[in-house]
């Protein structure tokens, strides 16, 4: 059975549809692929798991083909590629409406759901994830066996997908517009959290700062489209060697920060940033051409709760002046730590 109720169906006049290219494009310009490690999204899962006695919660962004979980619970992995056919959060995208399965495993359609099939899963709640009146996805919670939902857990579900959106629309404010990571702005709260957290975390928090070098030649030679393919794939290449928990954010220009949490010492941050040059110092394929691209990063650490967010930026920012005289891709520890209030 599904049933959309006028008492938890939460939009109107959205954008819908799974294949609608307004939407579409609404997601790929958001850059949500993944777990997104956002605290407010991970939040509405855990609230949805113990509120809603529910063993699997997720916030799911679906894609062209493909639909990735910005946040879940139980389900233990970062996303499928189940048909749309088949797809619950589908439905939801498609119909920009609530969507209940009481029992999945007796449905003519949902039945054959993978996931049905290998008695994972026996009944769905959803409702559409909706930021700036575009439905991206669902927020969702799943039981593995038939299940009617009360009144009460679909009011719950209702509150955390908007919840979700708002989170989202937050989001999106903090982020660069062109890479899709996160702003100086967004960095600031994020390195804020993680000075504040070492008062009851052991471990060391790092700043990574890092810019290319001559830029300014690239642009002039490739012009600024291919400028900006540069910074794209910059951010896609450090990304790809960071962790799950570090924070990769754009300050402007070629200027990128890296903050990385619970580091047990100082060997750890310097493994860490020659993983950084070494994922930049393959050849680049930028529109046809290969080319080398270097970089200069300098990186400060701190174990102090006291440390100064901006004192640690700047930093980081000195130490890359430093690695700057260095010919080719680089890094240096900064050498000194300002980890105690400016205040007198």
């Amino acid at each position: 059975m599904i049933s959309s109720t006028n008492d938890w169906d939460l939009f109107d006049g959205v954008v819908t549809g799974v294949c609608s290219p307004r939407r579409l494009k609404a997601v790929a310009d958001a850059h949500l692929g993944g777990h997104l490690g956002d605290p407010d999204l991970d939040a509405v899962v855990a609230t949805l798991r113990l509120a809603c006695q529910s063993p699997m919660a997720m916030v799911n962004i679906v894609g062209a083909g493909r639909q990735t979980y910005a946040a879940e619970f139980g389900l233990g992995v970062p996303g499928s590629s189940v048909p749309d056919s088949l797809s619950f959060c589908s439905e939801v995208v498609n119909t920009g409406r609530a969507v209940t399965v009481f029992d999945a495993a007796a449905h003519a359609v949902y039945s054959q759901n993978p996931m049905v099939l290998a008695g994972v899963v026996g009944a769905y709640a959803g409702v559409p994830l909706v930021v700036t009146r575009m439905v991206l996805g669902s927020v969702a919670i799943f039981d593995d066996h038939a299940r009617v939902f009360s009144t009460e857990v679909l009011d719950i579900l209702g509150h955390q997908g908007r919840l979700a959106g708002s989170a989202l629309a937050r989001r999106r404010v903090g982020m660069d517009a062109l890479t899709g990571l996160p702003n100086r702005a967004l960095y600031g709260d994020r390195l804020a959290r993680a000075l504040a957290r070492l008062e009851r975390r052991r471990g060391m928090v790092c700043v990574m700062y890092l810019d290319i070098d001559d830029f300014k030649i690239i642009n002039d030679t490739l012009g600024h489209r291919g400028g900006d393919d540069v910074l794209v794939e910059l951010g896609r290449r450090l990304t790809s060697v960071l962790r799950p928990t570090d924070t990769l954010a754009r300050f402007g220009g070629d200027e990128f920060v890296i903050l990385c949490e619970e580091l047990g010492s100082v060997g750890d941050a310097e493994h860490l940033a020659a993983r950084v040059v070494s994922a930049t110092t393959e050849p680049w394929d930028i529109r046809g051409r290969f080319m080398s691209v270097h970089v200069s990063i300098g990186f400060a650490v701190t174990d102090s709760a006291r440390a100064q967010p901006s004192a640690l930026v700047d930093d980081a920012d000195a130490a890359m002046y430093l690695a700057k005289k260095v010919p080719g891709s680089t890094s240096v520890l900064a050498p000194s730590r300002r980890t105690e209030p400016s205040w007198p």
